[in-house]
């Protein structure tokens, strides 16, 4: 059933939108957060920049599912996603084995 001249969005929609952009603002606020700038490099602060950044793909994915949804861009947002958490998931594992240098 499409309509012309009005768009309508789902619940499931508009809470997925909501959701993903208070996941991005919360990273966001994470990462200005002073105790967690002066870790750099820390656990916490990896895991900041994934909740952002996967927070801000997963909100471009949903407007664009709203705006778009008969095109590719909202699944291109996922796939960057699931990279950007696989990034983060694999440098918090590498960091957490550090393997100590062989002479």
């Amino acid at each position: 059933m499409e309509r012309t001249g009005s768009m309508t969005v789902s619940a499931e929609q508009f809470v997925v939108l909501v959701l993903s952009i208070s996941c991005g603002v919360l990273g966001g606020f994470l990462l200005a957060h002073r105790g967690v700038r002066m870790m750099r490099g820390g656990l916490l602060y990896r895991l900041s920049v994934g909740l952002a950044a996967v927070g801000i793909a997963l909100s471009l994915s949903a407007g664009f599912r709203i705006l778009l949804a008969d095109t590719i861009l909202p699944d291109a947002f996922l796939v960057l996603a699931l990279v950007v958490l696989f990034y983060i998931g694999y440098s918090a594992w590498l960091s957490a084995h550090q393997m100590p240098a062989e002479a």
